[in-house]
């Protein structure tokens, strides 16, 4: 017969996302995983795999749990919904200390230039992070909120360029108003 889980999954990609997240994948060990997802070896290898495995699964946590709100936020809305983008984007990058950043950016930096399958995974985020503000810039053209004559595609690689800009100015220690400066003038440039 075969033995049950006596952990919930669930809870430990939870809090392998957390030590990544604060730590990155090159600084965290096994051991570290291991003992922050209070599970054994064989516990982790049955039903994580193994490191990489974790990690790739961590980042879709991630995206699911701390940015999945972005494309509900912009669904529908113009002018409203990128700023309020930008102003819980603040909130969630402030929110920690010390500052984390977002595992998203951070891993883009750290393993997006050798790690093929990691690079494939962020380069999918950010393209749905950039079709989610494109149509909420054609529908802040449409309302007249942004100049006519604006490249709504252009306009959202510039917001998605943005955004990741002020995830990373928050992991190297950025203050609150620092980052709402940054934001501001990313957002006036719109209009």
């Amino acid at each position: 017969m075969p033995r049950t889980k006596e952990f919930r999954p669930e809870a430990a990609l939870d809090a392998a996302m957390q030590l990544f997240w604060r730590r990155g994948y090159g600084a965290t060990s096994m051991r570290d995983l291991l003992d922050g997802m209070g599970i054994g070896r064989g516990s982790f290898y049955d039903t994580f795999g193994d490191k990489h495995a974790l990690f790739l699964a961590a980042l879709d946590r991630f995206e699911e749990a701390r940015t999945g709100w972005i494309h509900e936020a912009l669904e529908g809305s113009g002018m409203s919904g990128i700023e309020e983008v930008f102003r819980r984007s603040i909130e969630g990058l402030v929110g920690f200390e010390p500052r984390r950043g977002c595992l998203l950016a951070n891993t883009a930096v750290e393993l997006a230039p050798y790690d093929p399958e990691v690079a494939a995974k962020i380069s999918r985020y950010i393209r749905r992070t950039e079709e989610a503000f494109t149509g909420a810039l054609v529908r802040a053209g449409e309302a007249g909120e942004i100049p006519a004559e604006a490249d709504p595609k252009a306009l959202a690689r510039f917001l998605v360029s943005n955004l990741h800009g002020l995830r990373v100015l928050a992991r190297a220690g950025a203050d609150r108003r620092t980052l709402e400066d940054a934001a501001r003038v990313a957002l006036q440039a719109l209009r």
